[in-house]
């Protein structure tokens, strides 16, 4: 099957660091950041000012600057201005060079067009003169809180009232009140210009711009303006705006809007100071919990792949090699903590082994072999330990291991070579769908002979298991589990498993065909063609998703499980066609979410375009420490909300999925239309880029630069 490849360019990857009293802050309540000429980052607090030597902050000590920093500022010949009080500060190379007192608190500085360098004080706005500000304008009611300043002498003032900006030959302050004028709101907080005059207005309920004539423009006009209460506004010299709000940073690039929370980008959901170094390379992110350093740097899908890689084995690998998510004992320490035992450690370990086997076929990799046939030994082990011939096991434990001892009616007692454990029953498609994925990618790729027996053997006896108990996995009481069942007296004949009817199908059907692809024995065939030709099965996969308004996303990926090798082994074009159908359709119904294994799996099976650039795009947003973040994007007042999932009882969610930097971080068995979630003690493997990375690369979808 031919295939388009997608040649992907380096991209721009956000990693953070939060500095609080323990970095060496004077305070956590950070005022204001900014660089000076020789890219220094300063820092002002509650209570005197900071600057960063590439490791932590320091005092930066002088008379006058030992109490609350009102804002930073640097000019046009990197001269950096710092107000505190009623006082201004020029540093330069380090060292405070003037200084001069005001009759009132002052609040901000300013450049226009012309290089004229204004400062504004409570009541009255001064202009540079060289060596000293001198008294320009009175503020008309006083109690200025923002100004911003653009072209000749263009100037406005925002107090608790109105704008007041200044016109004329002898400059005087004409007011603008919502009154009079189409502006929104008086309460504005935060003001910036760019070089055209286009103002840029901070306001309790959003953001707005003002051409400083007679059109102003809000959320109802332009539908990516932060609708939350902004504090601070940046405009970068390439036109990209930042907008600090009081729950987090929206980033207004030209074609794209951001938003960084907190936890996972913020200390603190306020933002109340922003600074960029000039080469974009840094972006600092005060709050009144400590301040945020988010490094942007080129980064490569293939980079991403190691430190996902090498992350994994160090952090998520437990006993002979299950790998899933990682607890942790303290917030955000992926260092404390252990692997989890899964209740699914046969699933996340297939996946993971998929991914291995998929790079060693990529790229002949020696550690990527040696590290799938570790997944696959601890897949069999699963298998054996139960003592119930075809029985695979959840997971097992170890004494010492998270619930060890506690009596519970589904974990059982036995022991191996090492010693005693406890294996886990009530075994669900999960487990089994899981196994013959990966075993057979395994099987496929990277086995050798006597490893291609031992998988074929495994195989083989799961299936006849399944089928000399009725199409079902039968546990150690005797009794089938709850979801491993496959029969055509449930599947066809009852309406409780109306949900499995078609998913339930396809991994039959593919069950089937791996056994019968790695044994040759013709039971396995018969069976396959039974159910195809008696019992409508294939019929059953031409939509095998069933629309539940995005609610539960766990047969979703159970049937990406399934399709694979059935569509790897299947070459009567007849039945393909049913098959292609029920992808093709569960494709259609979920490339909304941008899930890169799906979109990539769509494409790698099928030949058809598949979204490969959301694909891409969703692997580059995933951030690299791939923590469980506690974010909460239900407080944005621009998303909007789905309502169809109530009918299936479904949690509130959104109609749209987030970009995976702003969402929760899950596995792809969860919703991604939950705006909500984690809480800073568990971390998610690499498998979730590994995966649809070496899938994509593996069927040739992508290539690097």
């Amino acid at each position: 099957m031919k295939y388009n490849c997608f040649h992907i360019k380096p991209f721009i990857q956000r990693t953070r660091e939060f500095y609080t009293k323990e970095n060496g802050l004077l305070s956590d309540t950070i005022t204001s950041c900014q660089f000076d000429g020789d890219g220094n980052l300063y820092a002002g607090t509650d209570k005197g000012l900071l600057v960063f030597d590439g490791v932590s902050f320091n005092t930066f000590s002088y008379d006058g600057l030992d109490g609350e920093i009102t804002f930073l500022y640097l000019d046009k010949s990197n001269t950096l201005w710092a107000g505190a009080g009623r006082t201004v500060f020029a540093v330069k190379k380090g060292k405070v060079t003037k200084s001069q007192s005001f009759p009132k608190a002052v609040v901000d500085m300013d450049t226009d067009g012309e290089g004229n360098l204004w400062l504004l004080t409570d009541d009255v706005l001064y202009i540079y003169g060289g060596k000293e500000f001198k008294n320009y304008a009175k503020i008309p009611m006083g109690y200025a809180k923002a100004f911003c300043a653009y072209g000749e002498k263009q100037v406005y003032v925002a107090n608790p009232v109105a704008i007041v900006g200044l016109f004329g030959k002898r400059p005087r302050w004409g007011p603008i009140v919502p009154d009079v004028s189409d502006m929104p709101t008086n309460c504005i907080q935060s003001m910036a210009a760019d070089k055209y005059g286009h103002m840029f207005l901070g306001t309790d309920e959003g953001l707005c711009i003002y051409d400083s004539y007679s059109t102003w423009l809000t959320s109802k006009h332009i539908y990516n303006l932060p609708k939350s209460d902004v504090k601070k506004i940046l405009i970068a010299e390439n036109g990209t705006k930042y907008i600090g709000t009081d729950i987090g940073l929206y980033i207004m690039e030209p074609t794209k809007t951001s938003f960084l929370g907190a936890k996972r980008w913020l200390p603190d959901s306020e933002v109340t100071a922003i600074a960029i170094r000039k080469d974009n390379s840094e972006l600092w992110i005060g709050t009144n919990k400590g301040i945020s350093r988010i490094s942007e740097r080129m980064f490569t899908l293939q980079k991403k792949a190691e430190i996902y890689q090498e992350m994994t084995e160090k952090y998520h690998v437990r006993d002979v090699g299950y790998v899933t998510v990682r607890d942790f004992e303290t917030y955000g320490d992926i260092t404390s903590g252990a692997v989890e035992v899964s209740d699914n450690d046969g699933i996340w370990t297939a996946s993971y082994l998929a991914a291995q086997a998929l790079r060693y076929g990529a790229t002949g990799s020696k550690e990527a072999l040696k590290i799938a046939r570790r997944s696959a030994k601890a897949l069999l082990k699963l298998l054996y330990v139960t003592g119930i011939e075809g029985f695979p096991a959840r997971s097992y434990r170890r004494n010492g291991e998270h619930n060890f001892g506690e009596k519970h009616p589904e974990w059982h007692r036995t022991e191996d070579e090492f010693g005693a454990l406890e294996w886990k029953g009530e075994t669900s498609s999960d487990e089994t769908s899981g196994h013959f994925y990966g075993l057979s990618l395994f099987y496929d790729i990277c086995a050798d002979e006597k490893e291609k027996e031992e998988v074929a053997n495994a195989v083989s006896k799961i299936v006849t298991h399944i089928l000399n108990n009725d199409y079902a996995l039968c546990d150690i009481d005797g009794l089938p589990t709850t979801w491993a069942r496959w029969g055509p007296h449930e599947i066809n004949r009852d309406d409780k498993f109306y949900w499995e009817k078609c998913v339930n199908s396809l991994e039959m059907l593919s069950m089937l065909k791996v056994a019968y692809h790695m044994t040759g024995d013709k039971r396995f065939d018969d069976e396959y063609k039974k159910l195809i030709d008696r019992e409508h099965y294939a019929l059953n996969c031409m939509q095998y998703k069933i629309p539940d308004a995005n609610v539960s996303h766990i047969d979703d990926n159970l049937s990406f499980l399934a399709i694979v090798p059935l569509l790897r082994y299947e070459d009567d074009l007849q039945l393909r066609a049913y098959y292609l159908n029920g992808l093709k359709h569960s494709y259609e119904l979920q490339r909304s979410e941008r899930c890169p294994l799906w979109n990539i799996a769509y494409g790698a099976l099928s030949g058809e375009m598949c979204d490969i650039e959301n694909a891409v795009r969703s692997m580059e947003e995933l951030p690299l420490d791939l923590i469980h973040w506690e974010v909460k994007n239900s407080v944005r007042p621009e998303l909007d909300w789905d309502s169809g999932q109530e009918i299936f009882g479904g949690k509130r969610q959104l109609k749209a999925a987030l970009p995976y930097d702003e969402k929760p971080i899950t596995k792809y068995d969860a919703n991604p239309f939950i705006p909500d979630g984690g809480n800073g003690f568990r971390a998610e493997d690499g498998t979730v880029f590994l995966h649809p990375y070496w899938f994509a690369r593996y069927y040739g979808l992508i290539s690097e630069e």
